[in-house]
């Protein structure tokens, strides 16, 4: 019964808190994570940390629609009219925030591993705050377009470069330790391509939402349990689910589908933004000291250059060239995930994914509010 009223309690708060902060012209994604904060168990604490734990699943089902919807977006015809630009834009946003954060690290007097892993995890963009303000506000254009790419592209990356780093962390010099990076990329590829064609072939059979409703949690279900069981990311194999789904089918069967998420994604993302917010504890602000100050500095700094760097390589135009930087700032999700991964490897572990997990709800908080001032300025919503 606690679970449920748990529930209760987080989507009336954040229904409610979505529907104040519209008075104030700010994006319902802010509401969602000042209700988080304001029920959670450092203020009201009408969430507790074990209430908090227990709903942690809702948190990877929610992440992992994300991604499906993610994927879903990059749609081949989207893909042959970029072209090669978000690629680019995204390896060059991901290695610069790499090296700088990397380098401030080190020049802190952190050592190379703590540095090193930090600066791999400041490589990832999160999807879900974008992913909200552009369905929210119905964002379209090429701007829109690239920058969902691009995002797909830099999560993707984050856990390439992640998974070296990892392996130079170790000091293990096998070759089968440098593949393992590879091995996640693989295994994301058949079970995502598999899942998403059997969604497609089903889904041509299914003529009600709610049948559909059903397909897609089956779907994500699975692809949660098999991830779980092999130990991969779950977020990786849901985007490449939705990215097959998009492209083997035509538009009646994709659509209807996509239609259908729309009208379950939107409680779900509530849940997730909620939580998120929920889960901040301002005892641990202070912690973070200098370095956390710098890494969020210069992991900024490090998505403007690249954004910089890989616009003008590849002649983009002018918006993008300014402004696409600065939203690939949100990094709640596959950072925390990492954060988690690299905690019981380095002596500054619990450091670590405290500086991750204070910076991500600051980045959650500042990130909409740009999204949405970007693409009004350029007139994609």
């Amino acid at each position: 019964m606690n679970i449920i009223v748990n529930v209760a309690v987080i989507l009336f708060f954040g229904l409610f808190f979505s529907k104040l902060i519209k008075i104030l012209k700010l994006p319902e994604v802010t509401g969602y994570l000042i209700a988080g904060l304001i029920i959670g168990p450092y203020i009201l604490n009408m969430l507790s940390l074990d209430d908090i734990y227990i709903l942690e699943p809702f948190n990877i089902i929610a992440l992992t629609f994300i991604s499906f919807i993610i994927g879903s977006e990059l749609k081949w015809k989207y893909i042959k009219k970029l072209g090669i630009k978000p690629f680019v834009i995204g390896f060059a946003t991901s290695i610069c925030s790499l090296v700088l954060v990397t380098s401030g690290s080190l020049l802190l007097g952190y050592s190379f591993d703590f540095s090193l892993l930090l600066g791999a995890i400041a490589s990832s963009s999160a999807p879900s705050s974008v992913l909200m303000i552009v369905k929210e506000y119905k964002a379209k254009g090429q701007f829109t377009n690239t920058m969902l790419s691009v995002i797909a592209i830099s999560d993707i990356l984050s856990v390439i470069l992640f998974g070296i780093c990892l392996v130079v962390v170790k000091d293990n010099n096998s070759l089968i330790s440098l593949i393992e990076p590879l091995k996640e990329i693989m295994f994301s590829l058949i079970i995502g391509s598999l899942i998403g064609y059997i969604i497609g072939i089903l889904a041509k059979h299914l003529k009600t939402h709610s049948e559909i409703i059903i397909l897609l949690i089956i779907a994500i279900f699975v692809d949660i349990i098999i991830c779980d069981i092999i130990n991969i990311s779950q977020l990786l194999s849901a985007m490449i689910m939705g990215i097959t789904f998009i492209n083997l089918f035509n538009h009646r069967v994709t659509d209807h589908v996509l239609e259908t998420i729309n009208d379950i994604s939107g409680p779900l993302l509530l849940i997730f933004f909620v939580i998120s917010g929920a889960n901040l504890d301002f005892n641990i602000l202070p912690s973070i000291g200098i370095i956390g100050i710098v890494y969020i500095f210069l992991r900024i700094l490090g998505k403007f250059i690249g954004n910089l760097i890989g616009s003008k390589i590849t002649k983009e135009s002018q918006n993008i060239t300014k402004y696409l930087g600065i939203t690939l700032l949100s990094q709640t999700g596959v950072a925390v995930g990492l954060a988690s991964i690299a905690m019981p490897l380095l002596k500054d572990g619990q450091l670590l994914v405290t500086i991750v997990v204070a910076s991500s709800f600051i980045f959650d908080i500042i990130c909409p509010l740009l999204v949405k001032h970007i693409l009004k300025k350029i007139k994609e919503i």
